[in-house]
């Protein structure tokens, strides 16, 4: 292939761009922002098929019961709140005054007359896939705004460590976890610099665009008006009309 001398290629050009843009895509996450996290250490004692996760940094509790039994979790007043079925379907007790209480962030929610600890519970199913996720007041917080306990906002700070009771085939079992204050992270790339990765690429770009318009205004022509360079056609032999 024979390249014309002083002009850059478009699949240079194409190439460049894909560079600039991987660049910027894989410059890394921009910095975590300082906050309260429920970091989730397991239960006691471990149960095979059961999965429990702390979604949302530290405001909601998710359980996946695939152990094949009945796990009931307790609700603050000691009282049936959840149950999970070994069928998969995921029933709440309408009477447990938890229900109520996890129904907003800070608890705020009126008590209805029904709510008792100590009434026969009333299931009703909220799921049939065998995972359900509800606000848990014990993993987080109850403070707005930063909580007391955190005195340096630059250091990571343990608040509480936290305990959610459940029983698995009547046996007893707890979540364990611990609630902390964790800093901004800076190990990520700021989005100043990914801004500024693309903005270079742009200008980048743009110079190459104008550099390209020069080089073809500045060509000279031939005769026939166009590049010099330019190959010719090959001059056809003429053909008698046919009558």
């Amino acid at each position: 292939m024979i390249r014309e001398r002083g002009r850059i290629p478009r699949i240079s050009v194409v190439a460049l761009c894909a560079a600039l843009a991987a660049c910027a895509l894989t410059a890394g996450p921009a910095a975590a922002k300082a906050g309260v996290k429920s970091e989730l250490r397991g239960t006691k004692p471990a149960v095979a098929g059961l999965e429990i996760q702390v979604t949302g940094g530290d405001k909601f509790m998710l359980l996946r019961n695939g152990s094949g039994k009945q796990v009931i979790v307790k609700g603050y007043e000691d009282e049936p709140y959840l149950r999970f079925l070994p069928n998969r379907v995921v029933e709440e007790n309408t009477r447990a005054p938890s229900k109520y209480a996890n129904e907003d962030r800070y608890a705020l929610t009126p008590l209805p007359p029904q709510a008792n600890s100590d009434a026969t519970p009333k299931w009703r199913a909220v799921s049939r896939d065998g995972s359900y996720r509800w606000f848990d007041h014990r993993i987080h917080s109850m403070e707005k705004g930063t909580p007391p306990q955190v005195k340096d906002k630059d250091v990571r700070t343990k608040i509480f460590d936290w305990s959610v009771p459940m029983t698995v085939n009547g046996a007893q079992v707890r979540v364990l976890g611990t609630l902390e204050w964790v800093p901004e992270d800076s190990s990520g790339t700021s989005t100043g610099l990914i801004a500024a990765i693309g903005g270079a690429a742009l200008l980048l770009l743009a110079g190459l665009a104008f550099a390209l318009m020069r080089r073809r205004r500045a060509r000279p022509l031939s005769a026939t008006g166009g590049p010099a360079n330019e190959p010719r056609e090959p001059r056809r032999k003429a053909v008698d009309e046919a009558w």
